[in-house]
């Protein structure tokens, strides 16, 4: 009898237990409040380790946003509050899209993929193990509030915050202690990789600019160096202020200073200037990278690198430095660094393919022509070949009075041409043909054969004023400097004087061009006696195709001038 009023009791004790049981998880959310809003798709699976303080190990969803309803995040680390916001912006059409903002620091650009991708991962991964309730919070990190020095906060556009601290390491180091600011105290345990996560810095989710300046700052100078030599130095030497373009960026005017000192190509490196500024970097693939280990990436030293100076609104310089090497693995960017260095160590970066590493020719940005001004600044050009042949090309300006549409009067300025003493005027009848090596006038055969339907047979014409225009474009286009050679010439190296071309201006400035014989195609040439730093190509100047359409043979256009008759 007694054996089965025991045996009644355990049975009883046993249901009593699996009702309060089925009782408890029934009303989970009122014995632990936060416990039904993140709970996971996990419930009631242990952890297969142990836990600190005993109570059931429990993976609960820590964030309960989905990623579209979140409008901003913010990480607090190392004494620095990072903040993002995300905005609606509309274009033309009315299209609405969402766009990140950098609220804490309004000098930096979100890059909105890189954000994206990172609250994505965090919502994904931030699930974490109950370890504590509240007890002993000093021993993870908190103080008894359950707050510390760093922390990850997150907010949906319906005013919902959560707030989460991050703590200690755990003893594996695989781990870290977080505890949400709910109230409970409760300390979980999350992954390191997703505890740091939350702990994001500016070159985790800024569009990371080599070249961050803006485009109303003044560039003062460029310096490009491939394998560690210098290949060009350039420096500005004033701004275009009436520019259309100065509207967007600041346009200037620039001088090569390395290797040779001439007057640059004003567009070309107004154009690389501004390619930098769009140059952005991928993301950071190594931290903590000394000088010698520079090395394993083609870095040290690199194989290009851009130093540029910029004057900013407070009229102080800033200076940039990317630096590029070898292609990663996969083929499609290069390692690269932005060369701060001052505490001995590097972050090292990738940089798309598309954006930099091409090899720097100088002659892109030198300016090439011999004699550098307009055409509109002439009074005369002289012209001597091979000490032999002399021919001399004449301006005559004077001002006319005209009567306008309107009827105003207004005064012109009208320009005479003259070559070797006759006038090249802009009349038909003296026009000649100028293809299939003759120079005569045009006749009615001539006229005849042009207009079949056969184009391989049409002839040019040009009368004496085109004529004179054709000799004055083929003297800039083909006295200029094809190639730098540095090293300027001794006179025993010196062949034989070509062609000498002078240019008077008409405010009494002289500009002599001479060029002299170096090999069979190529010419040394000087300005005004000085070296200048280069050679042109002579083949332009003395082949004997010069009647086609697209070859302006300088010398050899003057007979075409020599056999009209006006």
């Amino acid at each position: 009898m007694k054996k089965y009023i025991a045996t009644t009791i355990v049975a009883g004790m046993f249901l009593l237990l699996l009702v309060c049981g089925v009782i408890f998880v029934l009303n989970i959310d009122k014995v632990f409040p936060e416990a039904g809003r993140y709970l996971a798709g996990k419930n009631g699976e242990t952890d297969s380790s142990s836990s600190e303080s005993g109570t059931d190990s429990l993976y609960r969803k820590l964030i309960g946003f989905d990623s579209s309803s979140v409008a901003a995040i913010e990480s607090y680390v190392d004494g620095s509050k990072l903040t993002l916001q995300r905005i609606t912006e509309k274009d033309e059409k009315g299209k609405e899209t969402k766009t990140w903002i950098c609220t804490s620091n309004s000098a930096i650009e979100a890059n909105n993929s890189n954000v994206n991708s990172l609250l994505s991962a965090i919502l994904t991964s931030c699930t974490g193990t109950i370890i504590n309730d509240r007890d002993e919070l000093e021993e993870y990190g908190f103080d008894e509030e359950g707050k510390s020095s760093m922390y990850f906060r997150i907010a949906n556009y319906e005013g919902s915050v959560t707030t989460i601290y991050i703590g200690f390491y755990d003893y594996s180091k695989e781990y870290r202690y977080v505890c949400v600011d709910d109230g409970t105290f409760r300390v979980y345990r999350l992954n390191v990789y997703s505890a740091e996560r939350m702990l994001f810095k500016e070159k985790t989710v800024t569009l990371i600019k080599a070249f961050p300046f803006l485009t109303t700052d003044v560039p003062s100078k460029l310096t490009i160096y491939e394998e560690g030599e210098k290949a060009i130095a350039l420096e500005c030497t004033g701004i275009d202020e009436d520019s259309t373009e100065s509207k967007n960026r600041v346009i200037g005017y620039w001088r090569v200073r390395h290797p040779i000192e001439r007057k640059s190509q004003d567009n070309a490196v107004n154009n690389l200037v501004t390619d930098l500024n769009s140059v952005t970097l991928d993301g950071v693939v190594a931290s903590g990278v000394t000088k010698e280990q520079l090395e394993d990436y083609g870095l040290y030293p690199a194989a290009i690198e851009y130093h540029l100076e910029m004057i900013n609104g407070d009229n102080t310089v800033d200076s940039y430095v990317l630096k590029v090497g070898n292609k990663n693995e996969d083929g499609n960017a290069y390692f690269c660094i932005l060369d701060d260095g001052k505490d001995g160590l590097y972050d090292v970066y990738t940089v798309n393919t598309g954006y930099v590493y091409h090899g720097i020719n100088v002659i892109d940005y030198v300016y090439p022509y011999l004699y550098l001004e307009d055409s509109d600044l002439l009074s005369s050009v002289d012209i001597e070949i091979k000490g032999e042949e002399k021919h001399r090309m004449v301006y005559t300006y004077e001002n006319v009075e005209k009567t306008n549409s309107a009827g105003y009067t207004e005064t012109e300025e009208v320009v005479t041409r003259f070559f070797d003493g006759k006038e090249a005027i802009d009349d038909d009848n003296y026009a000649v043909v100028v293809n299939d090596n003759r120079y005569t006038k045009v006749t009615e055969d001539d006229i005849k054969f042009n207009r079949d339907d056969d184009l391989t047979n049409d002839i040019m014409t040009i009368n004496p004023y085109e004529g004179f225009n054709r000799v004055l474009l083929a003297l800039y286009v083909n006295f200029t400097i094809k190639d730098i050679d540095l090293e300027e010439p001794s006179e025993d190296q010196l062949g034989e004087k070509l062609a000498a071309i002078t240019y008077t201006e008409r405010d009494g400035d002289v500009f002599t061009i001479e060029v002299f014989q170096k090999e069979d195609n190529r010419a040394w040439a000087y300005i005004n006696g000085k070296y200048a730093g280069g050679c042109i190509k002579t083949t332009g100047i003395f082949r004997e195709e010069y009647l086609l359409y697209d070859v302006m043979a300088a010398l050899k256009c003057i007979k075409i001038i020599m056999a009209m008759v006006p």
